[in-house]
């Protein structure tokens, strides 16, 4: 039986587009719900305020000075977005056999809620430079509301000159999560401007979707940043896992009252999964995987191993945002 040289012609090419969508809807941002407060906006510019500590317990002496609350004012400005646009001639849609170009630009609002994730873990990647309730950055080597630092650095013996990072990130908060999604306006559906006039005359059609939300940082004290220079070895991994988790442990509230002892924010803080994870760049996720389930770990080259103390203490998420 002949074959139909067009109609397979047409086939192929449909085949080929259809493959070339599926492979872009497979590149997904690392998933970052477990880590943001979505809080709606109504406005502009939003301002969220954090109220000074109330005064601990102590012993009544007859008199007991007040103390005066006071707020630190937060403003986040919500920033417009748009994806696209992308032209078309129309006499190519009208030639189009296999429904391409169609089928590209509807994936418009889809890619715009990926890179939604995407800006989303970028501003979280980008803590040390940008500032959270506080005034200072959410990453620094001391903070005004608060003490603490939380911003390590270590040297691993290896000599490889890799870089790596960890932001681990304390999700023992139910309300307030290291980042938190100020949406303004959710992203449209699929827009066009066939019906103006000028795109009638160029015969040419323009696609593309809106958004509009800020982005803003939780408390400083629930956040990490490990910048590691080698790469490390399981039992230095280990190590570095411990020190993150002491280094939460060390972090302190503002006073109520100047006569007051300190409290520890993480005090009670046991690590598991579902309260402590781990963002790492791309390159380090294997090894901290293998921290992460492991039963035995290898001591040294001797072949010697040791019980892996941290199984299941913790999640990963590798994200492409932390690569160098």
């Amino acid at each position: 039986m002949p074959v139909d040289v067009g109609a397979f012609s047409a086939m192929a090419r449909q085949e080929f587009m259809q493959g070339k969508q599926a492979a872009e809807n497979r590149v997904m941002p690392a998933a970052y719900d477990r880590f943001t407060t979505k809080i709606p906006s109504t406005t502009r510019v939003e301002t969220h305020l954090y109220m000074s500590n109330l005064p601990r317990l102590r012993e009544f002496k007859g008199y007991s000075p007040g103390q005066r609350l006071t707020v630190s004012p937060y403003t986040v400005e919500n920033v417009e977005y748009r994806i696209g646009p992308v032209s078309v001639r129309k006499t190519d849609l009208d030639d189009d056999q296999i429904g391409g170009y169609l089928l590209t630009v509807k994936g418009l609002p889809e890619q715009g809620k990926k890179d939604i994730g995407y800006r989303t873990l970028d501003h979280l990647a980008a803590g040390a430079s940008k500032p959270c309730f506080d005034g200072t950055n959410f990453i620094a080597d001391s903070h005004t509301i608060g003490s603490g630092d939380n911003q390590m650095t270590a040297d691993n013996a290896g000599n490889d000159g890799a870089a790596h990072k960890i932001l681990a990130l304390n999700l023992s908060n139910p309300t307030i999560k290291p980042i938190i999604f100020q949406d303004r306006e959710a992203l449209s559906e699929l827009k066009d401007d066939s019906r103006d006039a000028l795109s009638e005359k160029v015969k040419e059609i323009e696609y593309w979707a809106d958004c509009r939300f800020g982005l803003a940082y939780g408390f400083w004290w629930d956040a990490v940043l490990l910048t590691i220079t080698d790469t490390p070895t399981l039992p230095e991994l280990q190590g570095h896992i411990k020190d993150i988790i002491n280094r939460f442990r060390t972090f302190t509230l503002p006073k109520g009252a100047d006569v007051d002892s300190t409290m520890k924010v993480h005090e009670n803080w046991v690590p598991a999964p579902d309260n402590f994870l781990l963002l790492c760049n791309l390159q380090l996720a294997e090894l901290l995987r293998t921290v992460q389930k492991s039963e035995l770990i290898a001591a040294g080259t001797s072949g010697a191993t040791v019980t892996n103390t941290y199984r299941d203490v913790f999640d990963y998420l590798p994200t492409s945002s932390l690569d160098s």
